[in-house]
Formats: C-alpha cells, structure tokens, sequence
C-alpha cells in the first residue's frame, strides 16, 4: 500500500502537466504549408486614413485600381521557426491571378504569437516580391500606332496595372484560428509596393484573402 502511495504521489506532478495541456491546441512549431483565395486589389489597408475605400464606377479608370476586384490563388510554405531574431519562420508564397492579371512571387519572414491557449494566433511579416506584370503598361496614346497597335495597348491599359517596378515589398498580416494541431483557417493580408524606391510610379496594392493552412509532420 505504501509503494502504490508512493508511486501515485511520483505520478501526480504529470497528470498534472497532462491536465495543464488538455485544450491547448497550440502545436509543436513544424514546416506548414497552406492554400487561400484572395481578393485582388481589395481596397483595404489597416494603416490607411481609411480601412475602405469606395468602389470606382463601372467604365472609370483610376490608375493603380485597374485590376481591382479580380481572384487570386495563393499557395504559401513555411519553415519551422528559426532560433534567432525572435523566431520567424521563413515564408514562401505564390499568389497566381486567375483573371490573367498580375501575380506575385514572394520570400520573407513571419512573426507569430499564440492566445487563448493556441487557438487563435496573430502574425505578421515582411518579404520581397516579383511580378509577372508590368512595370509601365504601353503607351496607347502615342503617336504613330496603327488602330490594331492603339486598340491593343488601349485593353492593356485599362486591365493592368503600372507598378513602377517588377520588385516590390510585401509587408503582411494575419490571423489564425487552430482548428485542431494540423489544422488552421487564417484571414490574410497582403501588400505589394515599393515605396518610389525604384521609379515615382507606385500605386500598391492591397488584397485580402482566407487560408486554410496545414502542419506537417506527426505529433510528439
């Protein structure tokens, strides 16, 4: 009797830990991957004077707003945190236009930080980017063109967008919600400009997006 007294009272301190676990979903961190719709040109900018800014009329152009409202797919990879620099993992991301617009090719880093027990997480991140699209869309109305030539610059024009660079920066945000240890559902955005540091043309642009996003590997 007096051995099985001692074992349990051994014991307890880890059932205690055990207990202590019960509902915490914040996993080992471990390489993901994840994949997400995002809204292309979405208007929206957390530092911005305002979080929305209004829709342009159907038929108005605005420069910089020329691919609004168009879908992208997004595929993102990410490392185990890194033991320096306060942990980031280190990012990939392919974000493909599925309406022949510009898409973006990122690296970076991203921070993150666990609540409520690891369900839900906040993160953010910087990276560079490089397009696909237009640095300077053609000029339509230069002098000389034929009408084919006119027209043809004229619908690149009015679809894409002139970024003043095929570099950009890509700061970003976003927050997770764990829906067990492998799995989780984040609210991404994105940015992609560059400040003027490349050419005086620089209209960004914001998109937002869901996620669904996987660990790999097994649990400990």
């Amino acid at each position: 009797m007096k051995r099985l007294a001692l074992l349990g009272w051994l014991l307890l301190p880890s059932a205690a830990v055990g207990q202590q676990q019960v509902g915490s979903l914040e996993p080992e961190r471990r390489p993901e991957i994840a994949v997400g719709v995002v809204e292309h040109g979405a208007n929206f900018h957390p530092l911005g004077e305002r979080l929305f800014f209004p829709r342009t009329p159907p038929g108005v152009l605005v420069e910089g707003a020329e691919e609004d409202g168009t879908i992208d797919v997004q595929f993102v990879g990410r490392t185990a945190p890194l033991r320096i620099l306060l942990k980031p993992q280190l990012a990939a991301k392919l974000q493909i236009s599925t309406a022949g617009r510009t898409s973006f090719a990122s690296v970076g880093a991203e921070w993150r930080q666990h609540v409520f027990h690891g369900r839900v997480y906040g993160q953010i991140g910087i990276g560079v980017t490089v397009i696909d699209g237009y640095r300077f869309t053609p000029d339509p109305f230069a002098p000389g063109l034929s009408r084919e030539e006119a027209w043809r610059r004229y619908d690149i024009y009015r679809r894409r967008t002139s970024f003043g660079s095929r570099v950009l920066f890509n700061p970003n945000a976003s927050l997770g919600v764990r829906v067990d240890h492998r799995w989780a559902i984040e609210l991404a955005w994105e940015h992609f400009s560059h400040r003027q540091t490349f050419s005086e043309t620089n209209p960004g642009i914001d998109n937002v997006g869901l996620r669904v996003v996987r660990v790999l590997g097994s649990r400990p």
